[in-house]
């Protein structure tokens, strides 16, 4: 018996879940994606079924993998990072203009890369995913075309493509990238050596989340006093500017509260300030910016934010035992 004892002592002993990772994956992860992958899947049988921009259809099918993307978005590391999936799903900001020029060079009568689909992945990204719909069906430039023009067919090559690229990530949480969260410090677990870099990894993208918002999302438009930029407001063009903010907002809280639902209440707090804010600047489309009070009450937002950031830096990284990641300094 003092033999069987002392073997089975030196047997490694199986590893606790992380109840921290657990409820990322159970609550944020499987849910987001089953939401995001049914979006995508109504809006390419939306755009088979009516391609036209007119179509009220195609618009509230977009609008809600649109919603439905931003539940997920904070997710970036892992699958979404792999094979570019995250650009391809959502390539914004373009602050170059790559995606008029592109849409512009693709909309040719005859053109290839409308008719075959491993053409279509060749395109850029620019024209591909969530923003490169948008342009299709909101922007006056290209919204113009009938069911019969190259406009058509790109809005139901790009729905298709979108579709595919949201099925690809999910079926890689599924099938591969959960347990490996999961099993952080297994000995055959070589991409997480224990859970604190698992639940590094987490908290590191939701700061990056928070801090895009700062500087991205909100920083675009906000421009300069002297100079407000109301055109670089993401959704500008289908007028949800707003709307994704508080989308955002509402999906970096439900991460935070799931890596640490009990030792963050100032955390919780600051969200619940934020989003109330958000939610009051009835300005869907960012151009209040370019007065005094719509610049004032979007910059309100932009510096509680800030405040909130650090705040959930304190009270996570101590809850979680880990400490701010690199890339969540730059917020990409």
């Amino acid at each position: 018996m003092r033999l069987l004892i002392a073997a089975l002592c030196l047997l490694p002993l199986p590893l606790r879940a992380d109840p921290a990772i657990d409820r990322v994956l159970d609550d944020v992860v499987t849910p987001g994606f089953t939401s995001f992958v049914a979006a995508t899947g109504a809006l390419e049988r939306a755009a088979q079924a009516d391609c036209r921009a007119s179509s009220d259809g195609l618009r509230g099918a977009w609008n809600a993998a649109m919603d439905a993307w931003l539940s997920v978005a904070d997710l970036r590391f892992g699958p979404l990072e792999d094979d570019a999936r995250r650009q391809i799903i959502a390539y914004w900001p373009d602050k170059s203009g790559h995606r008029t020029k592109a849409l512009a060079r693709l909309l040719t009568p005859g053109n290839p890369g409308l008719a075959d689909a491993g053409l279509f992945r060749q395109q850029p990204v620019s024209v591909r995913g969530l923003y490169g719909i948008e342009a299709m069906i909101y922007d006056p430039r290209f919204n113009g075309y009938g069911p019969d023009d190259p406009g058509c067919a790109l809005v139901r090559m790009a729905a298709a493509d979108l579709d595919e690229t949201a099925r690809a990530a999910a079926e890689a949480w599924d099938t591969d990238f959960a347990a490996t969260l999961r099993t952080a410090g297994d000995g055959a677990n070589a991409r997480f050596l224990d859970e604190i870099e698992a639940r590094q990894v987490v908290f590191t993208a939701l700061l990056a989340s928070i801090q895009f918002d700062i500087n991205e999302r909100i920083g675009l438009p906000i421009g300069t006093v002297e100079t407000p930029r109301p055109l670089r407001a993401e959704g500008r063009l289908s007028g949800r500017a707003q709307r994704n903010l508080e989308l955002a907002l509402a999906a970096h809280e439900r991460l935070a509260m799931a890596l640490a639902p009990d030792d963050a209440l100032m955390t919780a707090e600051d969200f619940e300030r934020v989003r109330f804010m958000a939610g009051k600047l009835d300005d869907p489309d960012f151009s209040g910016v370019e007065t005094p009070t719509g610049r004032f009450r979007l910059e309100a937002v932009q510096t509680a934010l800030t405040l909130l950031r650090t705040v959930a830096n304190e009270e996570l990284s101590a809850a979680l035992g880990v400490t701010m990641g690199l890339n969540a300094l730059d917020g990409d």
